[in-house]
Formats: C-alpha cells, structure tokens, sequence
C-alpha cells in the first residue's frame, strides 16, 4: 500500500510542481506557489461569503481564476517571467481594489502585500527585484496615503469586533502558511540541487582521476615499446649485424609489437567503454566449447613459459553473455595468470554450475597479489607491475573485466595468497533448459 501512495503522490507532485530534470527551481517554485495561493484563496473566499464581505469574496475568485490561468502559462506553457510579471500586476491591483472594500488600513490586506512580494521574488529573476519592490511599495503607499486624506474612500464591512479579529487571524495564518511553505520549497530545492551539484561535482573528479591515469598509462606503457622499435631500427642503420642476431631482435621486436597492439586494444575499449556507454549483446553461449577456443592461443604461450595450462568445463553448461565481451574478460585473466606464473607452474580453467549460475574460474600458482595492491585491483589507482618473465602490463585489463562482467549481468572476484597463487572467478547467469516430453 505505501509504495503505491508514494508512487502517486509522486506522480501528482510531477503533474502539479513540474518534474525537476525539465523544470528549473524558479519554475518549481512558482508552480508551488500558485498552487498552494489557489487553494488558501478559496478558503479566504468562503470565510469572507461568511463575514458577508462580498466585495472581497468576488476579489477572491477573480484572483483564483487568474491565478490558474498563470499557472498553465507557466506550467504548460513555459512562460516564467511573463506569469511572473502579470501576478505582480494582479496580485497588487486586486488587494489595492481590496484594501479599500475591506477596512482599509484596519483590515488585513497589508499582511497579503507583504506575503505577495515575498512570493514573487522567490520565483523571479533578479533583475525583476527592484521592478517588484518598487511596484509594492508605490501600491502600497498610495492606498495608505489616499485613505489617510480621504478616508470616506474605505468602506466599512465588519459588522462586528469579532469579524474583524477572525479575518486579520485568517489573513495572518494565509501569510505565514505561504512563507513557511515558500521557504520549505527554496530549502528543499536548494538541499537538491546542492546535493546534484556535489554528485555532479564528484563525478567530474572521478572522471579527471581516471583521465589522468588514463594518460599516465598511454605515456608510460607506449613510450617503452616504441623506444625499442626506434632502438631496433637505429641498430640496423649504424651495425653490421649477423642473421642469427637479426632473427633474435626481429623475434622480440614482434613480441614488443604485439603487447603494444594488446595495450591499445585494451585501452580503445575502455576509453569506448566510458565515453560511449557499451550495451551487452546477451546470447545464449556453449561454454565448454567456447572457452576451448578461447585458451587454444594461451596454450601455445603457457607451453613455452613451460606453464600447464588445463581446461575443465562441463560441455552441458550454457550461459547468457556477449561472446566478444566475455571473450575479452577470459583473455586478460589468462594473460594475466600467464603472466605472474613462474615456469614449471600451473594454471587452471574451471566452469563449474552452481544453482542458476556458472562460476568461471582461473587459478594460478603464480606469485599472488600483494594484500596492498588488493583493494584497488579493479581500479586505475593500481600500478601496473612486470610479470615473472620481465612481461609489461597496463593496469588496465582488470579494469575492462570488471566492467564488461558488470555489464553481462555477471560478478567477478578473486582470492589471493601472496607468493602461493591467485584465483579469478566469474559469475554469470546460466541459460535454463526445459525439456519436453509427450505422451
């Protein structure tokens, strides 16, 4: 039951105030106001019916009607400063016409002046503050001023002493109901906005951070690799060199050149990634064939780093993921394993069902993760640091795994002994199969 009141007072409060994504505070504010006039006017009006303040009473609705009509100018037709401008007009010309048909300076028209201003320079710009003061006060004191030299002008409508306390008590509460709910408003859509300024704010500096790691990241992990390519070429310009040592430098520039296309690779999808927004392509997925594919290349460099590399993945299990994403996240974590693992070492893939999901593993018998480095591991605040064979990374690959897991509707995580060994899992959905069968 409460969610659905909450649901509708929200919707009502959107139809009513405006929604804050398209509605500037001012605007909010206005709509506010102008509802809670509406309604404070037609008490004001019945309660002068009963006083037999009849003037007054007409006064009353007219400014309800006119008051509505400013509300959808403002509301649904966008029109701010221009309601703005004619409720000053008539919210001064209507209690300057009441104040005379309603005792004059005894009666209670003087308290709504003062509440009116207040409303209008709450929702106006504020250039229209010295227009708004300025109109105020001239009514004002003209009123006053024409009453104290003809004081015939005033018409006498209080037909008792308690008619007259009643209505200065009523106009007073309609004054500080409309202050209190006007300064509610400007606290309230203050403490908001103030609230998505800091969010805003934070996340700007979040971006900044990473940006700047990002950068620290291409400065560092490009320049290495492009020095050797420079240093290979500078070699064979200025040396004679032999086939053998040509071959050696030729082998391990094109190793050099691979880890740097891995490193852009990783940091384009990434820099995508946050830029763009990536949107998984969900499929249904074989998983123990798929990541036979996915480890034949790991394989080939796990042998010769003299690391066993095995697969055990039960050919049943079908999950719902993106290929190229998961793909992605199964080759880093790979690569990374291969990559802390010192020869003659071992590495694992499981994927093993648990309930309606499928855990992915990769263990290693590597040199672990140091408990320092473990809280910011899927973050740009780690450091990238050489494997066991001298091997360069980004600090980046764990980064684009937690995201694109994140993004499947899966779980990663880890477990980690220093100098013992680490182990990556992934979670994601399984596919549930349902078989038929008839009679």
């Amino acid at each position: 039951m409460a969610p659905t009141v909450k649901h509708w007072l929200k919707k009502y409060r959107h139809l009513i105030v405006g929604d804050p994504e398209v509605f500037p505070l001012e605007s909010r504010i206005f709509h506010t106001f102008s509802f809670f006039v509406i309604l404070i006017v037609v008490m004001e009006a019945f309660m002068n019916l009963v006083l037999h303040l009849y003037v007054s009473a007409a006064l009353a609705f007219g400014v309800i009607f006119i008051q509505s009509a400013l509300f959808y100018l403002s509301r649904f037709a966008d029109k701010l400063q221009l309601a703005v401008i004619l409720s000053a007009i008539e919210v001064n010309g209507l209690k300057a016409i009441g104040y005379y048909y309603n005792d004059g300076i005894t009666g209670a028209a003087l308290l709504l002046f003062a509440a009116s201003l207040f409303i209008l320079m709450s929702v106006s710009q504020k250039k229209l503050w010295p227009f708004l003061l300025a109109i105020n006060v001239s009514v004002v004191l003209a009123i006053i001023m024409s009453e104290y030299w003809h004081p015939e002008l005033i018409q006498k409508h209080y037909e008792t002493r308690a008619d007259q306390f009643l209505d200065n008590i009523v106009s007073y509460m309609v004054t500080i109901l409309l202050i209190y709910v006007g300064t509610a408003a400007i606290r309230k859509s203050y403490a908001r906005q103030k609230y998505l300024t800091d969010e805003k704010a934070l996340a700007l500096e979040l971006l900044n951070a990473e940006k700047v790691k990002l950068f620290s990241i291409i400065a560092h992990d490009l320049r290495t690799p492009l020095a050797s390519v420079q240093q290979y070429f500078k070699v064979m310009a200025e040396l004679d060199i032999d086939a053998a040592e040509r071959a050696d430098m030729e082998k391990n520039m094109l190793q050099t050149i691979g880890k740097t296309q891995d490193l852009l690779t990783n940091l384009l999808k990434w820099a995508k990634n946050q830029m763009d927004g990536t949107i998984a392509h969900l499929q249904t997925i074989s998983l123990g064939t798929y990541l036979q594919e996915t480890t034949e290349l790991f394989s080939n460099i796990a042998t010769k780093k003299d690391i066993t590399l095995t697969t055990i993945a039960d050919q049943s299990i079908t999950v719902r993921a993106d290929p190229d994403m998961l793909q992605i996240v199964i080759r880093n974590l790979l690569n990374n394993a291969v990559k802390f693992t010192r020869p003659g070492g071992r590495i694992i893939l499981k994927a093993v069902a648990e309930g309606d999901h499928c855990i992915i593993s990769i263990t290693d018998s590597g040199v672990g993760i140091p408990l320092s480095r473990q809280a910011d591991i899927f973050s740009l605040n780690t450091s990238s640091t050489n494997g066991t064979g001298n091997e360069q990374g980004t600090g980046l690959g764990l980064v684009l795994c937690k995201d694109y897991t994140e993004l499947q509707g899966g779980r990663i995580w880890f477990s980690s002994k220093e100098n013992e060994g680490t182990t990556f899992y992934i979670s994601l959905p399984l596919v549930q199969l349902t078989l038929f069968t008839g009679l």
